[in-house]
């Protein structure tokens, strides 16, 4: 099986937004595993580490609990959207947009 792990996130700028494992960076440069959970890092190594990475780039291939979570979330979230705009509509008319999940990551 191959793993496609995902960019590089700063520890200072960002946190995982689900529970599990992560491989972190150590302040050396070498790499460890440490477990995301209860909005903190439950379970991690006794070194310094400034660096996060999910090990899975691609969605498709969690479990169906995680793809129902995640359908939930973006149905939550259209919704959200939705009332947005139609209480504060953007400049000129402009619907608001989701943000560039792209956004931010370390390369």
């Amino acid at each position: 099986m191959e793993i496609r792990p995902t960019a590089w996130f700063p520890l200072d700028g960002y946190t995982p937004v689900r529970e599990g494992w992560y491989e972190v960076q150590l302040v050396s440069g070498e790499t460890a595993f440490a477990k995301f959970g209860a909005d903190e890092w439950t379970e991690k190594p006794l070194l310094v580490f400034t660096h996060w990475r999910g090990l899975a780039s691609n969605p498709a291939r969690a479990d169906e609990s995680d793809q129902e979570h995640y359908s939930a979330e973006a149905t939550a979230a259209e919704g959200v959207r939705a009332a947005w705009n139609a209480f504060f509509p953007g400049l000129n008319g402009e619907a608001h947009k989701p943000s560039d999940p792209a956004h931010g990551e370390k390369g």
